[in-house]
C-alpha cells in the first residue's frame, strides 16, 4: 500500500485526502440529520454509526500521539466495535452531541495526523481488528500511513454510503 513518493523525510503527511473524506462524511450526516421520516431502524443504525467513528478517531488519535511521542503504536478496535460502549455512548448523549463529537473528534485527527512527518508515517503499527460480532479479522503490522490510507479510501467512505442510501430509502 504505501508508495515510494511517501519516503520524504521531514515533509508532513498530507492530509488533503483524510480532510475531503471526513467532508464527505459530515455532509452525509448533515444530510441525514436534515431527513425527515427516517426509519426507526436507520435512526438506530446512524447513532451506532457515529459513537463508532467517534471512538475510532479516538483511538486513531492514540495512535498517533503515541507514535509522536516515540512510542509503540497500537491500533485496536475492539472497544469502536463493542455493543456496550456504543449503547452506552447512544443513551448517554444527543444526536447533536454525537455528530459535535465527530467533528471534534475529525479535526483531532486530522491535525495530529498533519503534524506527522512522512518519515514517521511509515511507522509499523500494531494492529487488531474485529467485526461487529467480536470476531478477529486481522491481526498483525500495518505501516501507519496506510491505516490512515484504509479509514480514507475504504471506511469513512464506506459509512458515508450507508448514511446516503438511509437517507435515499426516503424516496
Amino acid at each position: 500500500m504505501t508508495s515510494a513518493c511517501f519516503r520524504r523525510t521531514g515533509v508532513p503527511v498530507d492530509t488533503r485526502d483524510l480532510a475531503r473524506a471526513y467532508e464527505e462524511l459530515l455532509a452525509a450526516v448533515e444530510a441525514f440529520t436534515a431527513a425527515r421520516g427516517i426509519a426507526e431502524a436507520d435512526r438506530t443504525t446512524a447513532d451506532w454509526l457515529l459513537v463508532h467513528i467517534a471512538l475510532t478517531d479516538g483511538m486513531l488519535a492514540r495512535a498517533a500521539r503515541a507514535l509522536m511521542a516515540g512510542e509503540r503504536a497500537r491500533v485496536d478496535n475492539d472497544a469502536c466495535m463493542s455493543r456496550e460502549a456504543i449503547a452506552a455512548a447512544i443513551a448517554s448523549s444527543t444526536h447533536a452531541e454525537r455528530v459535535a463529537t465527530v467533528r471534534h473528534g475529525a479535526a483531532q485527527l486530522l491535525e495530529l495526523v498533519g503534524r506527522m512527518p512522512w518519515d514517521m508515517a511509515l511507522s509499523d503499527v500494531a494492529v487488531r481488528l474485529v467485526d461487529r460480532g467480536g470476531r478477529e479479522v486481522f491481526a498483525g503490522e500495518l505501516k501507519w500511513v496506510d491505516v490512515i490510507t484504509v479509514r480514507t479510501h475504504d471506511h469513512l467512505p464506506g459509512h458515508v454510503r450507508a448514511l446516503r442510501q438511509f437517507v435515499a430509502n426516503l424516496g
